[in-house]
């Protein structure tokens, strides 16, 4: 008899749940009562990807070609006297760079929207709550409502921005990530309420095109959950495109400014003017409207609780994604889908490993890390080694233009065991899969010297990491 299971979002965890099911022979709906592809591809990852992508090629070709000039929001062309030379400044094709993120965007919902309909999953566009028999009512867009009920229910409602609730936040400027990915035009300059991943991302982007961007962060450093390394040298990347940090301070009121745009008040009397405000302080689980108490459903720290199957404390429902998990990433959300379908559908997953979760930051240089930090491996009571390689001296990277980064080993200095990797270099958020298998595999130093890599290439530098911890780096007096 085939099972029937009900998932409700349509963002990353949610059509990887609906895809998955489909798989193991399921009759399958999926509620979204938005775009397809929910917050990471519609509002996140990929149109953020792209846009940084757009003002990297640009920042580089500006920074290689054109006497590292790269034009500012004016859209003027205008002339500067450095080193005897007169240099041109460039409009920023802004307007192009969005068609390109649009694109994309939707090249990707027009696949996600072929891959539920080749699983013979049925879309249902509309709002979901909770009804007190735990079955869910589905309020379309066009006014009717249906009550639909399954087997098993798999919830993946996502998560939205967090607005603080600082006074003055309704002022006319502020915005979050939601609304910053299309705006019509560039601002002069952009204040960015946190210092974390996602702050720091937006400020990589405005900064690479000319915007003046200020950084405000309440711990003592940007990204204060990553290797403290990573931290110092991306503000350090950042300061030098005129990124200006505020750390330590929070922000007490937005009031608006008299000659337009907002002013910010910072704990220690400092005020900031800027013409565009974010607030990027993180992202709480959207629960509002489907109202989980009703069904029973037990809510910590507003997220669902799950057990390490998804399951939640009633019979047949699992949760996936931002609305539950401790790490609120699109990868994650996906791992967690598969393990909340096949749990359902009577298969023996494999709980998702959350010390073995790469973290990646798209700035410029790319920041990536996986498994504990030093300080985190002592704490754990772990006789530690470290092993850097610093990338002035890898050729790739040098030839690139991008040799300002480091690879960092961390390893038990006991048995060799690899305990973490950190990353800030170009391609780092692709060559943390490889360290990410290592972790999963629980690989020693020794296992990953003996394996090759390609030359010249920036991932050769974890080969290099490790002799350094001999001293026996071959690129490195």
């Amino acid at each position: 008899m085939r099972r029937s299971v009900l998932v409700i979002g349509g963002g990353p965890a949610g059509y990887t749940a609906a895809i998955r099911a489909s798989q193991l022979g399921a009759d399958v709906t999926l509620v979204e009562k938005g775009l397809l592809g929910g917050t990471c591809l519609n509002l996140g990852c990929i149109p953020t990807k792209s846009l940084l992508d757009s003002s990297h090629n640009w920042a580089k070709a500006a920074e290689l070609f054109f006497s590292g000039h790269a034009g500012g929001p004016e859209h003027e062309k205008t002339e500067n006297r450095q080193s005897g030379e007169m240099r041109a400044s460039y409009p920023i094709p802004w307007q192009a760079m969005l068609d390109r993120k649009n694109e994309a965007v939707q090249q990707l919902r027009a696949g996600v929207v072929g891959l539920l309909q080749a699983g013979k999953i049925k879309v249902v566009t509309g709002t979901a709550t909770f009804t007190p028999d735990r079955q869910v009512n589905v309020r379309e867009a066009n006014g009717q409502q249906q009550t639909l009920s399954a087997d098993s229910v798999i919830l993946a409602v996502g998560s939205r921005p967090i607005l603080p609730p600082i006074p003055g936040m309704e002022t006319a400027g502020v915005v979050t990530s939601d609304e910053i990915l299309s705006l019509p035009s560039l601002p002069g300059s952009l204040a960015i309420i946190g210092g974390g991943v996602i702050g720091l991302e937006f400020a990589t982007l405005f900064a690479e095109v000319g915007v003046k961007v200020a950084v405000i962060e309440a711990a003592q450093r940007v990204l204060p959950g990553m290797d403290a390394d990573i931290s110092q040298g991306l503000k350090a990347h950042l300061e030098r495109k005129q990124v200006r940090f505020y750390t330590g301070r929070t922000v007490t009121a937005v009031e608006n400014a008299a000659q337009g745009g907002a002013c910010l008040v910072l704990s220690d009397g400092q005020r900031l003017q800027a013409n565009l405000v974010l607030a990027a302080v993180g992202r709480k689980a959207a629960l509002d409207e489907l109202t989980p108490e009703t069904a029973g459903l037990a809510v910590e720290q507003h997220k669902i609780k799950v057990n390490r199957y998804q399951q939640t404390n009633q019979p047949g429902i699992y949760a996936a994604g931002d609305c539950c998990s401790p790490m609120m990433l699109a990868h994650v959300a996906m791992a967690e889908a598969r393990i909340a379908v096949e749990h359902a559908l009577g298969q023996n997953p494999q709980p998702v490993a959350y010390d073995h979760v790469p973290q990646c930051v798209y700035s410029h240089p790319e920041a990536a890390a996986v498994g504990l930090t030093g300080e985190e491996a002592k704490k754990r009571g772990f006789q530690v080694q470290e092993g850097v390689f610093p990338l002035a001296a890898s050729g790739r990277a040098l030839v690139e233009g991008e040799a300002g980064g480091f690879l960092k080993i961390v390893a038990d200095k006991q048995y060799g065991r690899v305990l973490g990797v950190h990353l800030l270099a170009p391609h780092a958020t692709e060559m943390i899969s490889e360290a990410a298998l290592a972790l999963t595999l629980e690989a020693t130093v020794d296992e990953l010297l003996q394996t090759i890599h390609p030359h010249p290439t920036v991932a050769e530098g974890l080969s290099e990491a490790v002799l350094t911890m001999s001293g026996q780096a071959i690129h490195l007096p």
